[in-house]
Parts: C-alpha cells; structure tokens; sequence
C-alpha cells in the first residue's frame, strides 16, 4: 500500500548509503587477546617498545658475555675486584628503590593516559548533546524555515571548529591537521581574526554563546529560557574538561624525577652486567640473565614515556584525528530531515499491546526486521483485523456464556490476535459485582416471589445501559402489585 511504501523508502535508502559509510580509523593499535591471550603478543612489532628496549639490553648482554670471557681467561681479575655477599645486598637494595620509583611513574603515565581519554569523550558529549539541544529546539514555523537552515549550518561549522581547536590544543603531534567541516562563507576578518588570536577555542565558544542570543531573540531557537540555560552550561562544562585536559599536555612528569630514574637505570644496567659476567658461571646463562632483567626494566621505562603524553600521533596515543572525523560525522547527521523528525508510528492494539521482543542485530538486522513489520500492517493484517473484529461483534450481539466467551478469546490469541480485557470483563464482572452488592444496597434479593427486593426493582434503581442483557433476561421480573387503598385498612400508610 502507498503508506507502507512511503515507510520503506527511508529503509531503502539507509541500504543504499550502507556501502557508503566511511570507517573511522585512529592511530591507536586494536587488538583482540585471543582465547589464551598468547598470540597476539607476537603478530605485530609496530608500536611496540620492545625494538626500543632491545637494544640497551642487547649491548648489555654483548658486554656481560666479553666481560664473562675475560674473568675465566684471567681468573686474577675475579679475585682483584671480589664478589661477596654484601655487595649483593646492596645491589638489592639499590634494585628496589629504581623498581619502586619505575612502577610509581608507570602507574602516574597510565591514570595521565586514562584520564585524558576520559575529559575528552565527557567533553564530546557535552558539547555535542548542546548542538542536539539546539536543533531541537529550532522554530518549526514554516515562516522561519529559510533562517532555522542558515542557523542550523552555521552552528554546525562552529561545534565543527569549537571541537577542532580543542583537540589542537591539546594535542602534541608533529603535524596538528584535524578534519573540519568547510567554513567556507563565513566572513574572512573573523576567520583571520581566529588564526592570529591567543586562544581559538575561546574565541569560537565565544561565537556559538553570542549566536544561539541572536537566534533567541530572533525566535529562530523557540524555547522556554530555563531549558535553554541548559544550553549555556553544557557549553562551560565541556570548556573545564578541556582545559582539565591541556594540563596533561602543559604539566609534564616533574624533571627531577625523570632524571633520578634515568640515572638509577643507567647505574643498574651496569651493575647487572659486571654481577651476571662474575657471578654466574655458565656463559650462556650470564648473558641470557643480564639480557631478560635489563629488558623488562627498560620496556617499563620506554612504556611509561609512551603513556605520559597521550595526545600525540604514536600508534599508542588517543586517536584523535578519528576522534574528530566522529564528531563530524554525527554533527552532519543532525542535520538530516529524518534525524529531526520523529518516526511515524501507527498503533494498532492487536498487534502493539503484545509487547513482543525479537533478537536483532542493530547493525544489520535492523532493517530486515523494520521492513517485516512494515509488511505485517499492510493488506494482511488489515484482513485479519476486519475479520477479528466481526468476531468481537458477534460476541456482543450474542446471548452465549462464560465458556463460549472464553473459547473465542483463546481462539483470537492463537491467531495472533489479541482480544481486549474489558469486553469479556463487560460481560461477567457486573453479574457479579450486582449479585454481591444487591444485599448491601438494596436489601435481600428474593428470587421466589416471597419478599425482599426483586431483581426487577434494582434493575429500576440502577441505569439499564450498565445492567449486563444476559441477567435482565434470565431473571424476568413478575407483574406489579396493585397498591393497597390507604384508607381501607386503617393504617394511614401505604402498604
């Protein structure tokens, strides 16, 4: 039918434009542990720092396998420098303070590098929940429609650079260039004015605060001022997370402490080879000692580096040039007419009132199933209701019991169609309800003619149209009485 077409052709088109979606890469290494967490150590030597840490620990073990040959050729020299156990306590000692100080910055690198990708995704969501605020809250007067789209793209090209400068800001890579929705139109003084200020993030904050007045004023943004103010704070609160964020780039690892730790490193890579070339006295196993603990201390050393400065383009780095191509693009999605309207959604309480559930895969099955249920509301099912409710009618207009009820209920259901509660309800709950009130409100029921209140008078006191048809005719009420002649009697009062 031609409503169901026009819900499918949105789904068509997200078909189409499926192959088209760009996959937003970052220079940040994904991988995937595997089912022993084993193999994926070995598939890749990019971005890691075992090339950088092999090599002092390469030419340490060089040196503990010379110095290793010389002590056993001149056995002289062993006995001149002396070994004991003193100066292994010392070297213990001395061990335990570098590894101690090593751990303490590896642990201070990681929170640096765990805390930067945190203020900046709560920065994103900030500032792009106020660009949603904002669209939504545009004038849907057809009168404003020209100056709720101008406003709506030049909105959209500040958040783009708003998002931009703060990334550049932040960052520390050799070549700053971040993707930017064009900003082509808008006036050159303001552009070249941006370029040379002291803080371009400031500036086009600036810009978007001063332009959402303007739109307010204008009634191009149509709401209440205390939504709106929502607005406002999100803006200063995604501006603190970005300035929480620039002290990671700004305040470094204070020198006194890398320079102790370098130090300390150096001494210890030396110490280790004399200790492992005259105390060990296997050849292949002094070098193969000094090589493994030299190389775990320097991969920690050369890993808390990496970590420390989270922002640049190391393939361990946060992605941010993927981080902006993601912003763009769901910027740009705002802005599409389906984005700003809410989907259509016809109710029908035989088929909604289910609430059914159904395993989907949102990124493909999705559709599959939209298009299902598009299909289920078209001639189908507008049979299948014409036929459920000619049933219902039959109910109604029908003198048939409980049971008979019931059977056309599960009948229904198994069809796939569901029978409202309050028909059988109008059917059986008020027999019951007038049958346990009747002694209450209007005296005993007399069903033998003897006395009491007869089924016929609470039919006159109650309203007909509620009373249910079957108790009315089940229960025929008897003629009248004539009233008795007050004065025959000589009681005064009427019998």
């Amino acid at each position: 039918s031609p409503p169901t077409a026009n819900l499918l052709r949105p789904v068509n088109r997200a078909l189409l434009n499926q192959s088209s979606k760009r996959t937003v890469r970052g220079t940040m290494i994904k991988y995937h542990p595997g089912r022993w967490g084993l193999a994926f150590a070995f598939k890749r030597i990019n971005g890691s720092v075992f090339p950088k840490a092999a090599v002092p620990a390469i030419l340490s073990t060089v040196t503990t396998v010379v110095l290793h040959y010389i002590f056993r050729v001149y056995p002289w020299t062993i006995h001149e420098l002396g070994t004991s156990t003193t100066e292994a306590s010392i070297l213990g000692g001395f061990s335990f303070v570098l590894g101690f100080v090593m751990v303490f910055r590896s642990q201070q690198a990681y929170a640096r590098w765990w805390e930067g990708g945190t203020l900046l995704q709560q920065l994103r969501g900030e500032w792009f929940n106020s660009f949603s605020c904002l669209i939504a809250f545009c004038n849907d007067d057809p009168k404003k429609h020209d100056e709720v789209v101008r406003f709506q793209h030049q909105l959209l090209r500040l958040y783009s650079l708003l998002y931009g400068c703060g990334l550049q800001q932040v960052g520390s890579m050799t070549r700053k260039t971040l993707e930017l929705i064009d900003v082509a139109g808008m006036d050159g003084e303001s552009i070249r004015f941006l370029q040379d200020s002291h803080d371009r993030c400031e500036i086009t904050l600036q810009w978007i605060q001063r332009l959402i007045v303007e739109s307010d004023q204008l009634q191009i943004v149509k709401i209440q001022p205390p939504i709106l103010s929502r607005v406002f704070n999100e803006l200063g609160n995604g501006i603190v997370n970005l300035n929480n964020a620039r002290k990671i780039t700004e305040f470094m690892i204070p020198f006194h402490l890398a320079q102790m730790i370098v130090v300390m490193l150096l001494c210890f890579s030396g110490i280790t080879v004399f200790m492992c070339a005259i105390s060990v006295d296997s050849l292949a196993w002094a070098g193969i000692l000094s090589f493994l603990v030299l190389f775990s201390y320097w991969s920690v050393h050369y890993i808390s580096l990496e970590l420390e400065m989270p922002f640049g383009d190391d393939p361990n780095d946060l992605p941010l040039k993927a981080m902006q191509m993601d912003m763009n693009a769901s910027l740009k999605a705002l802005l599409d007419r389906r984005s700003q309207e809410v989907p259509d959604f016809n109710y029908d309480p035989m088929l909604h009132n289910k609430m059914s559930t159904h395993v989907v895969d949102f990124d493909t099955s999705l559709m599959v199933f939209a298009k299902r249920s598009l299909a289920v509301t078209g001639a189908d099912f507008k049979a299948l209701r014409s036929q459920a409710s000619k049933e219902l009618r039959d109910i109604g207009d029908g003198d048939s019991g409980v049971e008979e009820q019931v059977a056309k209920e599960e009948k229904l259901q198994e069809e796939g169609m569901h029978l409202p509660r309050r028909v059988s309800q109008a059917r059986t709950a008020p027999a019951l309800s007038v049958q346990s009130e009747a002694p209450s409100h209007f005296g005993p029921v007399d069903t033998d003619g003897s006395g009491g209140t007869h089924v016929s008078e609470v039919k006159s006191q109650k309203d007909p149209s509620r009373t249910p048809k079957s108790i009315l005719k089940a229960d025929p009420a008897p003629p009248p009485t004539p009233p008795k002649d007050p004065v025959s009697d000589g009681s005064g009062t009427c019998g």
